[in-house]
């Protein structure tokens, strides 16, 4: 992991991302930066440094319809397992885009708590070992989006918040704070399954209609359907975000 570098090593080849992917919501668009990762430069490597950044990988943006910035369910769940978003595989980032288009779709609301009933956390060799999501006791929801993902972890750069206040700003911050951990944590919290007693009537009977469905359900084709709602709506050229 420590050898690893990026291969978005010049501002042309991030714009080219900018370009081709849906990076933001548009209102977003004058608050953050893509910067290339100069040669030695790793995802582990951050520190607090003005502007602040954070890593990604495009596969995020590319493959599993991620858009910034990051849902209050993903920030949810990034702050539960102390992790920043480039330490998450990016098949467990499928499954957290996954269960929010479905349960959009559904008409269930989108609860922590619910999705950490399917999954438990894998803990990757530290200190830069990468986390990930494998089924729990009842089972996961999904197929892998991808077998292998091979090549992810040169494909990284930087997100800088440039035009952020952090007392005003919603997305990245919230009272000031950060809304998830920008940096590499050393220490991540892994999880199996969730304490019943923490759940709510709504959420026991969403995990039951959950557990009902012919599962695993194929990745790649629930997040299909973030498109293919709005095009039932007639937009065609928007595709379904969860704020």
């Amino acid at each position: 992991m420590a050898k690893v570098e990026s291969v978005f090593q010049s501002f042309l080849e991030v714009n080219a991302v900018w370009r081709t992917h849906r990076v933001c919501d548009p209102s977003f668009s004058r608050m953050i930066r893509l910067e290339p990762c100069p040669t030695g430069e790793g995802v582990f490597m951050g520190k607090s440094t003005d502007p602040p950044y954070f890593y990604v990988y495009q596969c995020f943006f590319r493959d599993l319809g991620v858009r910034l910035p990051f849902t209050p369910f993903e920030c949810d769940f990034l702050n539960y397992v102390n992790a920043a978003p480039s330490q998450i595989h990016p098949n467990s980032w499928g499954f957290l885009r996954a269960f929010q288009v479905l349960c959009t779709v559904l008409g269930i609301e989108v609860s922590l708590r619910v999705f950490l009933h399917f999954y438990q956390l894998k803990l990757g060799a530290p200190p830069y070992g990468v986390l990930s999501l494998n089924e729990g006791k009842d089972g996961g929801l999904f197929t892998l989006y991808s077998q292998s993902y091979k090549n992810y972890r040169q494909e990284f750069f930087r997100v800088a918040m440039v035009g952020v206040d952090p007392l005003e700003d919603g997305g990245f911050y919230f009272g000031g704070l950060p809304r998830f951990p920008f940096y590499w944590c050393p220490d991540p919290s892994g999880f199996n399954g969730v304490d019943p007693s923490r759940l709510t009537a709504p959420e026991v009977a969403a995990i039951e209609n959950l557990k009902a469905l012919p599962r695993p359900l194929d990745c790649k084709l629930i997040l299909s359907l973030q498109c293919l709602v709005h095009k039932e709506r007639g937009l065609e050229s928007e595709c379904l975000v969860f704020q």
